[in-house]
């Protein structure tokens, strides 16, 4: 069973998707100060995905802590729209999900499990960033799988590990990639992944069999080279 910790300030407004994810058999607890959270508490038990739905002001610095207290915790936050310099900097505090405050609770639960199985997942609009077309790329099983570890928050080194492949062979497809999506770097592709999921699903059984051999792995360590000011946040 996925456990899940919400921290909302606006728990009448979160009932229908707090009682969507109890529904669908996700071990739930709510709570509302992020700073004034036990990290005791957190570190005893850490729960498999930290939920932010927070509609007033919350610092990366904030982020970067509860990811320093409990590193083992999926973070993932509620949001409105985001540039693509703002989503870089959530991930960098160690955030492996940003969803969009409208996203539907049933949407929601799958969102979550997709996260709590390793993925990384974006799905907030970026005003900066051209989403997909209904034009659809091909691209080789290679590609695919490529992509789908990418979305994980894998590096060269651990994606070239798991596909049993040089890491220079790993950077040709991902310059291959560049290409086709016409994006500037592997973060915009991450983007462009999340923008147009259903790209992998012809070939997701192959993907599931070579991403297996992560389940060991640890989630990517990211770190913040100058943290904004901290905050309380308003509950």
């Amino acid at each position: 069973m996925i456990r899940v910790l919400i921290f909302t300030d606006q728990p009448v407004l979160a009932s229908g998707f707090v009682k969507a994810l109890a529904s669908a058999g996700l071990d739930l607890s709510t709570a509302g100060d992020v700073a004034g959270h036990s990290a005791d508490a957190l570190a005893d038990a850490p729960p498999d995905v930290v939920l932010l739905d927070l509609t007033g002001e919350f610092t990366f610095e904030t982020l970067a802590g509860l990811h320093t207290r409990i590193p083992g915790s999926n973070l993932v936050i509620r949001v409105g729209p985001m540039s693509r310099e703002l989503i870089f900097q959530a991930l960098e505090c160690g955030v492996r999900g940003i969803l969009p405050v409208g996203l539907s609770p049933e949407a929601l639960v799958q969102s979550l499990k997709r996260i709590a199985a390793g993925e990384v997942l974006i799905e907030v609009t970026d005003p900066g960033f051209d989403t997909p077309g209904e034009k659809r790329v091909n691209f080789s099983e290679r590609e695919k799988q490529v992509l789908e570890l990418l979305s994980q928050g894998l590096k060269n080194k651990e994606i070239a590990g798991a596909m049993n492949l040089a890491e220079g062979t790993v950077k040709v497809y991902l310059s291959r990639l560049f290409k086709k999506t016409k994006v500037r770097d592997r973060f915009e592709l991450m983007l462009y992944r999340s923008h147009d999921r259903k790209l992998l699903s012809a070939s997701e059984s192959r993907v599931r069999s070579t991403t297996a051999t992560l389940s060991k792995m640890p989630a990517p360590d990211y770190t913040v080279a100058a943290p904004v000011r901290a905050e309380v946040i308003a509950v």
